[in-house]
């Protein structure tokens, strides 16, 4: 059976391996679930660092060689593609690029056969595509990665910020850049996995937002802050 929630940040961890670094949406090829398998929406329509893209998530009693080799010929029989495979274990990959739009599966094995990941975006110039969030933040806070959903009932914005202020410094920063916007700070507590980390809770309305600022692992001197903020 599809696990949704394990296949979704399966997808999300592989997008940046395979893309080029206002949601309209496009219209981009749907590819069908593969033979003797299933598929469902993961995301109509969601964005990647500015990116617009599809995402579904499937399953088959074929192995995952078998279920690449059926999407390839899929593929190839709509138009002209460049296709390349590759293998990122326990990935199966699969690439495909025309003019106008990528795609890219992702398959592995299960004990039942296989299960993966359908990902479809256009073909567009990554020097157009811009990290935009109106998520309050204070100025010193830059964005470094954005995934934007954009389906009814599901909008929401996971955002990953960079500072090279000190987490507590950051922590009251943010606070009183959502007050000032409206928001009301729910909670705000030091994290368990460090110290010197914060965790802020806050409401606007029907909008929630969980705040995650800690010390850059990277660089222990700066700060990371993760945001995950559901609109509806």
């Amino acid at each position: 059976m599809l696990s949704t929630p394990t296949i979704r940040i399966a997808a999300v961890l592989l997008l940046s391996l395979v893309l080029p670094a206002n949601a309209d949406r496009l219209h981009l090829p749907d590819l069908a679930a593969p033979p003797q398998g299933s598929a469902q929406w993961l995301a109509r329509s969601m964005r990647m660092n500015g990116l617009p893209m599809t995402l579904k998530a499937f399953e088959s009693r074929l192995s995952p060689d078998a279920v690449l080799a059926y999407y390839e010929s899929e593929i190839k029989t709509s138009g002209s593609h460049d296709v390349r495979h590759s293998m990122r274990s326990p990935w199966h990959v699969l690439m495909a690029r025309s003019r106008d739009h990528f795609i890219t599966v992702h398959a592995r094995s299960i004990s039942s056969g296989s299960e993966g990941t359908i990902l479809v975006s256009p073909a567009l110039d990554p020097a157009a595509l811009k990290l935009r969030t109106d998520f309050p933040r204070p100025p010193t806070a830059r964005v470094v990665n954005l995934q934007q959903y954009d389906d009814a009932g599901m909008r929401s914005e996971h955002i990953s910020f960079a500072s090279e202020r000190a987490p507590f410094t950051e922590a009251q920063a943010f606070s009183q850049a959502l007050i000032a916007s409206g928001w009301t700070i729910l909670n705000t507590r030091p994290t368990q996995e460090s110290h010197r980390g914060f965790v802020l809770e806050a409401q606007r309305q029907a909008e929630h937002a969980l705040l995650v600022i800690m010390p850059d692992a990277a660089r222990p001197a700066a700060t990371a802050i993760v945001v995950t903020w559901k609109k509806s």
